[in-house]
């Protein structure tokens, strides 16, 4: 999206500094009364040091509009229309800024009353991914009013795999609503 700024709420992006490790490191230099200057132990980074820390390699996807971006070094690389989680049954896709957990080809998702195959998964909040959803003839739209998912982000077979191809863990993905 060119020339809107949206503020993002939620998720669990960015930089954390790893508590019991740092406090460890500080209480031995104290110890050994060293002066340092050093950077802290993280249990998790960001992309980026700039002002977002998203850097320009990440993942936006629009609820309202049930579409998505995937953008590679400042560069849109694939995008398309895609279905979200159901908000009428309690299922709606979380807004927020996430992070790529892994990525695997051939899974099968599970959960209260489904089980289905997807060719290429990609979770990002938990069990909430982006993945394939062979099931679908469509996408976009309001279908998710009706037939949303459980929280996933189904997308059509081609946009899956475009993603899963150029996508590597840690990778930001933004969910927001309009």
């Amino acid at each position: 999206m060119a020339n809107k700024i949206i503020e993002v709420k939620g998720g669990f992006y960015g930089w954390r500094i790893n508590r019991a490790a740092e406090t460890m490191a500080l209480m031995e230099s104290i110890k050994l009364g060293e002066t340092i200057e050093r950077e802290p132990i993280y249990s998790q980074r960001a992309s980026s040091r700039d002002k977002d820390d998203i850097g320009n390699t990440y993942v936006e996807i629009n609820i309202t509009r049930q579409h998505l971006w995937f953008y590679k070094n400042g560069k849109l690389i694939t995008q398309g229309a895609i279905v979200t989680g159901n908000p009428n049954n309690g299922k709606a896709t979380h807004c927020g800024t996430y992070m790529l957990n892994y990525k695997e080809m051939g899974s099968t998702l599970r959960g209260h009353n489904y089980e289905a195959e997807v060719t290429y998964w990609m979770p990002f909040n938990g069990n909430i991914g982006i993945h394939d959803a062979s099931w679908r003839h469509s996408f976009g739209g309001s279908i998710y009013k009706r037939n949303g998912t459980h929280g996933c982000v189904n997308a059509p077979l081609y946009l899956a795999k475009k993603i899963y191809e150029n996508i590597e863990n840690g990778t930001p993905v933004i969910c927001y609503e309009e």
